[in-house]
């Protein structure tokens, strides 16, 4: 039998399966799950029973390494004996080397953060209530004081409800003779609007930004004394959805024009879906629910789009880019290996993740340390000359000729010692090791595209990092009711992480397409993140017409 797969189930997602197979509602999805937990069992019972598996790898197999990062991976070198640091030349007079000078740069983590890193704290200046400049000092009272020095500064927290209420009470007045009642008006600056935007912001911003479910957040506010129903935080948040969704449509337009689009898929859970799946034909009707999550490099901005549905991402692919303009070159696709992230009628340059490749060699670095170290550390190199091209601010092209200076003789290195493993029989091609190989091996064209194409990236690290925002968002929510739903947060989740992506505060941003919600409907190019704080300022200068 082989050995299982990884099975993530946190403790509420099990007690919500114990439940459905406590009341015999299981779906299709429930059932595989069950099937690969007592796959599971039985070869682990087997494995240990057959003294096939140590407790080193059972507790890699389960828990896996912290990352994958060469430096945790890959075998210590051997310590030196305790005489060989004192023969080595050390500092002079035989100091330690703690004694030695550190220099005035502060270690990792040291120090505190400047003011200027909190772009969104309220900035009050606070002047002298006495004195002012061109005053007598008041303490030797000769010399006059001046503003020449800098200014103190003083940053302090305070804390509050996610979402905060205040009450008016207005106060009734009624005539004793005709009855008639005068009351108060609400004061100034205070609109008679019951939820103000910056509240519906903060719903959205939280589920679909950072995972916190709307039920979660009803159990928060209640505690702090600011009562809020789930139900009541979903419509709010639709209600910021609906506002910004031609700036979302204009968004994929925008993403299907990219030169380089990075794409990944992950299963995702549509309680709609899953109810069809009961009736479907699972031999002749697709059953699997996915959300894709794509990053579009378009000029200087990246755009974050995800879809979820029944599509996976190579025909989600398909859809976005035949919104593509004529006339555009072939756009770099950047997916795994996987045969789903393939699109299968564009003409596009496909590129596969060098990391995927190097992934495989990562379980197989206690069985075969030597080349596995080999393989790694080759590879290490190429990122290590990509990097150096990103922190120069090297254009394309001249990344693409670093590349090939640098990374060429490595790459051609790395396919010799690939076919000369099978070739002088020191690896078995149906090995692990060998099937690692074989990998690399297949995808030899598109793993190796940045030396050919410029700005073809090497990995897709940069959507795998987006679609954990999603992940997040189902293992603590976990499940979407209704397509609906599932098109809402498509929609804000694109709207926040393009913002995000684009060093754009989410907060503000959801806040003023609100406000300025017809205006985002009639023309969404001049709300996109990168365009929409223009656009305010412009508005602001420009004085309002004369009644």
């Amino acid at each position: 039998m082989d050995g299982p797969s990884k099975i993530d189930l946190d403790k509420d997602q099990c007690d919500e399966l114990v439940r459905r197979l406590e009341q015999n509602k299981l779906s299709d999805e429930d059932r595989a799950m069950l099937v690969r937990l007592v796959k599971g069992m039985v070869w682990l019972s087997q494995a240990l029973e057959a003294k096939t598996v140590t407790l080193r790898k059972l507790w890699k197999l389960f828990f896996g390494k912290k990352t994958e990062s060469a430096k945790n991976i890959l075998k210590p070198k051997p310590t030196p004996p305790p005489d060989a640091e004192a023969k080595s030349e050390g500092p002079c007079c035989g100091a330690k080397s703690s004694d030695a000078p550190s220099g005035n740069a502060p270690g990792k983590g040291h120090g505190r953060r400047a003011a200027s890193d909190y772009a969104g704290a309220a900035h009050i200046f606070c002047p002298h209530t006495e004195l002012k400049a061109g005053n007598r000092c008041p303490k030797c009272g000769k010399g006059s004081l001046h503003g020449s020095v800098e200014n103190g500064i003083f940053l302090r927290f305070v804390g509050n409800p996610p979402i905060t209420g205040t009450i008016y009470e207005t106060e009734k007045l009624r005539c004793g003779l005709c009855g008639a009642t005068f009351e108060a008006p609400l004061p100034a600056g205070v609109p008679p609007i019951r939820w103000d935007e910056t509240a519906k912001s903060m719903a959205a911003l939280l589920r679909y930004g950072y995972g916190v479910p709307h039920y979660r957040q009803e159990r928060l506010q209640g505690n702090l004394g600011i009562p809020l129903a789930d139900s009541c935080l979903f419509e709010k948040s639709e209600d910021v959805a609906d506002d910004g969704f031609e700036v979302y449509r204009s968004l994929v337009t925008a993403g299907a024009q990219g030169t380089v689009l990075n794409v990944d898929d992950t299963t995702a859970k549509v309680l709609e879906l899953m109810k069809e799946n009961e009736t479907r034909d699972k031999n002749k009707e697709r059953v699997g629910i996915f959300t894709s999550a794509c990053v579009s490099k378009v000029g200087d901005h990246e755009i974050a789009l995800f879809f979820t549905g029944r599509d996976h991402a190579g025909e989600n692919l398909e859809k976005l880019l035949a919104q593509r303009h004529a006339g555009l070159a072939p756009p770099i696709i950047m997916v795994d290996g996987s045969s789903r992230n393939i699109p299968e009628k564009l003409a596009v340059i496909m590129a596969n993740c060098l990391t995927h490749g190097r992934r495989n060699f990562v379980p197989l670095c206690d069985d075969f340390p030597e080349k596995v170290n080999h393989v790694i550390l080759e590879i290490a190199k190429i990122y290590q000359h990509d990097e150096i091209a990103k922190n120069q601010g090297m254009s394309d092209e001249q990344r693409l000729f670093y590349h090939q200076e640098h990374s060429t003789p490595i790459i051609e290195g790395l396919k010799t010692w690939c076919a000369d493993q099978f070739e002088k029989k020191q690896v078995e091609p149906n090995s692990a090791l060998g099937g690692a190989i074989k990998y690399l091996q297949k995808r030899w064209t598109e793993l190796t595209v940045f030396l050919r194409v410029p700005g073809a990236p090497i990995s897709n690290d940069i959507v795998e990092r987006l679609i954990k925002r999603y992940v997040l968002h189902r293992k603590n929510s976990l499940f979407y009711k209704t397509l609906h739903g599932a098109a809402i947060g498509d929609i804000l989740m694109t709207l926040i992480h393009t913002a995000v992506r684009n060093g754009v505060n989410p907060f503000h941003y959801l806040t003023e397409l609100q406000r300025n919600k017809r205006a985002a409907k009639q023309s969404p190019a001049a709300w996109l993140p990168w365009t929409y704080q223009a656009t305010l300022a412009a508005q602001t200068a420009t004085p309002s017409p004369t009644p």
